[in-house]
Order: structure tokens, then C-alpha cells, then sequence
């Protein structure tokens, strides 16, 4: 006799659950479409202004065609046809999709598809590469991390042959959370193939270069023009610091170690301590191009005997006053304004 009762009892407990657990489902989908909707609009309006803000320092960024999607955990905006117009240059890509989760909206990335092209007054060409991320973190209050990975990218100069990098890496991060604070600095090229290294060391295999380092007084250099940027930079006394900087080709090592930044004239100003390892037909190349010899003489031949013997040379790169001095060889070179 009460079998019956606490079975229909049974029952519409069951029912009372699912409609409870059906109504806080559409509850939350509702709630949450809502909420992407409003993250949505507010990603717009910060593009929006970015772009504006990027416009009164004579960067003109546009797309082709511009979507915001990504619901429902993160906010995509895919731009088709990026352009990018500085002074009278253009650099334009395929796409570009950028992406901040909603879990953490100052996580940034960046996927950019090729190729990409570069036109100004003066020269044009082009890039193409099989992978290119950029990732940061922080903006747009500050910048606490850059990371950009590419994966085969070629370079073509009009009559130049093309330069190609087998894999790159570059990582700045903030090292403390303080402002003002120094980022660490990771750089990795592997597989370089250019034509102006090869005249330099020889032809060989492709090059491998890494440098570590940091750099300070980054964050004074947070608005303006690349100019503006730079000055700001080198007046709050901003350094590039190098703890090893290495390029390898086969035989062929260099390591240096330094430091350097910009003088109140806008030219390279700085100081590396070099050790160089197999360096005879580089020296030899350098001294060819300043003139100091030439490798058919017999004065060439001997120097070619001298820098060819087995060792390792050390010397000092520096740059000061607006001139380039290497080891014994002092202000070889003139070094232009960089800005």
C-alpha cells in the first residue's frame, strides 16, 4: 500500500531536479551569453580606441574585413587583410587573429598568416612564413611579456638573394612586477641563411645565433612614435645588457658580452668584448672591404697565413662619438644617426 505512494514521491522529486537543473542551465547560458556579449563590445570599443590612439602617431592601422567571434570562452577578432601605413611605407599581411580569453583578458595572442608585403618610396619586397605568433601580457595598462615564434620565414629584397631563418624566438618579460622594473631578454635565431653573413664568414651550413641579456628603462618608452619612444628610452638612460651573444657556422664561433645603448645624437653607443674562434677568412673579408688588403698581393697572402693559424682572438667592439672601433683597428667606421 505505500509502495505506490513514496515511488510517485520519488518521482516528482526526480522531476522537481531536472527542471531545476534544466532552469540553471538556461540560466546560465543566458547569463553567460550575456556576459560574452557585453566583453564582446567592450573588446570593440578598445580596439576602437587603440587604433585611434595608433592613428595620432602616424600609424594607420586597417583590415579588409574585420569579425569579433570566440564565444563562448574567449573574444577572437579576425582581421582579414591587415594593413599597416607608417609615414609613406605600407605593410600589409593576409590575416591576422587576435585572441583574449575571458579567464584572463590581458593575455593577448596573436596569429598572423602570410605573406606579408612592404612597400615605401625607396624599396619594396616581401615576407612569407610557414608559423608567426606574438603573445603578450599586460597591455594595455602595461607590458609585462612579449613572446614572438616563427617558424620558416623568408625574406625577398629586390636584386638580393633571399634571406631565411629556419626557426626564431624572441621573449622580453618583466623581471619583478614593480614598474620600471628590467625585462629579461631571449633571443633565438636558427638555420640563418644570408647572403651577407656568407660574405662575412663563408659559405657552410646555416647559422645559429643566441643572445640573452636584458634591457632596461623599457617601460619610459610607452607611447609615441618608434622616434619619440627611442629618445624617451635613451634619456631615461636605457641599456641593452649582453650576457652571451653567440653565432656559430660550422667552425666559426664568435661570443660577445657588453652592453650598449643610444648617445644624445642618436648613434649607436656601447662597448662588447669579443672572442672569436676560426676567424680568418671573416677578418680577412672585413679587411678586404676597409681596403686593407687584398687577398691576391703578397701582403694579402701573409695576412691570410696569420689570421688562418689555429686560436682564438679576442677584442673589443666600441662604439663612441659616433665611430666603430675594433680591436687595434680604431674608428674604422662612421656610424649614422639611427634616427
Amino acid at each position: 500500500m505505500t509502495g505506490a505512494p513514496m515511488a510517485r514521491d520519488r518521482s516528482s522529486y526526480l522531476r522537481k531536479l531536472l527542471w531545476l537543473a534544466a532552469f540553471s542551465s538556461a540560466f546560465l547560458i543566458c547569463g553567460w551569453s550575456v556576459y560574452w556579449q557585453v566583453a564582446r563590445n567592450l573588446a570593440e570599443r578598445e580596439l576602437s580606441k587603440e587604433i585611434e590612439r595608433e592613428a595620432r602617431f602616424g600609424r594607420v592601422w586597417t583590415c579588409s574585413k574585420l569579425e569579433f567571434r570566440g564565444y563562448p570562452l574567449s573574444i577572437t577578432v579576425d582581421c582579414a587583410g591587415p594593413n599597416l601605413r607608417v609615414d609613406d611605407g605600407l605593410i600589409s599581411a593576409k590575416r591576422a587573429l587576435i585572441t583574449a580569453r575571458l579567464y584572463a583578458p590581458t593575455l593577448v595572442d596573436i596569429d598572423v598568416s602570410g605573406p606579408a608585403e612592404f612597400r615605401s618610396e625607396t624599396t619594396q619586397g616581401s615576407f612569407d612564413w610557414k608559423s608567426l605568433q606574438v603573445s603578450t601580457r599586460g597591455l594595455p595598462r602595461r607590458l609585462d611579456r612579449l613572446s614572438v615564434i616563427g617558424q620558416e620565414l623568408t625574406t625577398r629584397l629586390p636584386e638580393s638573394a633571399p634571406t631565411k631563418i629556419k626557426t626564431v624566438h624572441l621573449h622580453l618579460r618583466r623581471t619583478s612586477p614593480i614598474q620600471m622594473a628590467p625585462f629579461s631578454l631571449v633571443v633565438g635565431l636558427a638555420g640563418i641563411d644570408w647572403e651577407p653573413l656568407t660574405q662575412v664568414i663563408g659559405r657552410g651550413n646555416p647559422a645559429l645565433f643566441t643572445a640573452l641579456g636584458a634591457v632596461t628603462q623599457l617601460d619610459a618608452a610607452n607611447e609615441g612614435t618608434w622616434q619619440e619612444r627611442a629618445e624617451r628610452w635613451s634619456g631615461a638612460g636605457g641599456r641593452v645588457s649582453i650576457t652571451a651573444l653567440n653565432l656559430t657556422r660550422d667552425d666559426f664561433v664568435l661570443h660577445a658580452e657588453g652592453a650598449a645603448g643610444i648617445d644624445r645624437r642618436h648613434r649607436p653607443d656601447g662597448k662588447l668584448a669579443m672572442r672569436v674562434r676560426n676567424a680568418g677568412p671573416a677578418l680577412m673579408a672585413l679587411a678586404e672591404s676597409l681596403g686593407a688588403f687584398r687577398r691576391g698581393t703578397l701582403a694579402g697572402q701573409l695576412a691570410l697565413g696569420l689570421l688562418n693559424r689555429p686560436g682564438e682572438l679576442k677584442f673589443d667592439v666600441i662604439a663612441e662619438n659616433g665611430t666603430l672601433s675594433a680591436g687595434p683597428l680604431r674608428r674604422v667606421l662612421t656610424l649614422p644617426p639611427l634616427y
